[in-house]
């Protein structure tokens, strides 16, 4: 299963999903979307609007491949399980957010720990192989250094203000 997962901000993200919509299309494998206010009808995936912590945790532990838009919190928690996502971040010009901090962030992540991506690159991310996972004992030094980058970057944001 291939789990998309594009959080809770009151703006939808339709250009990932009219992507991810059109691959699942052509393909056997199912793709389950968590796809928040967005009323974009996906007719060849499972979507679910929000999920429970639980129900959250067991797509994020369960599914063959994992994408994401660029919010730290939903990164971190997947990230804790020792995955690597491919992360979509969503972008200001095309209303998606209110402005580029996810692209912020996304560039911020290290290299190897993140697939960085833009919708039009998920199919040849998803024709790769597997998805990496690494260690869950590498997880936890990786979200302390995360958390140490995202408060350097928040600290960057408040002094342009």
């Amino acid at each position: 299963m291939i789990f998309v997962a594009v959080g809770t901000h009151h703006a939808p993200f339709d250009r990932l999903l009219s992507i991810v919509d059109a691959l699942a299309s052509e393909r056997s494998e199912p793709f389950v979307v968590q796809r928040g206010v967005s009323r974009l009808p996906l007719r060849f995936c499972r979507v679910v609007d929000q999920l429970t912590p639980d129900a959250l945790t067991e797509h994020l532990t369960t599914c063959r491949r994992l994408v994401l838009h660029g919010g730290s919190s939903l990164f971190l928690e997947a990230r804790s399980l020792g995955r690597v996502p491919i992360v979509v971040p969503r972008r200001a010009a095309f209303g998606e957010h209110v402005d580029d901090h996810q692209v912020e962030f996304v560039a911020s992540l290290p290299d190897g720990e993140v697939t960085r991506a833009e919708p039009e690159a998920l199919r040849a991310l998803l024709d790769r192989e597997e998805q990496r996972r690494l260690p869950h004992d590498r997880a936890p030094a990786f979200c302390r250094g995360l958390d140490e980058q995202v408060a350097a970057l928040l600290a960057r944001r408040r002094d342009q203000r």
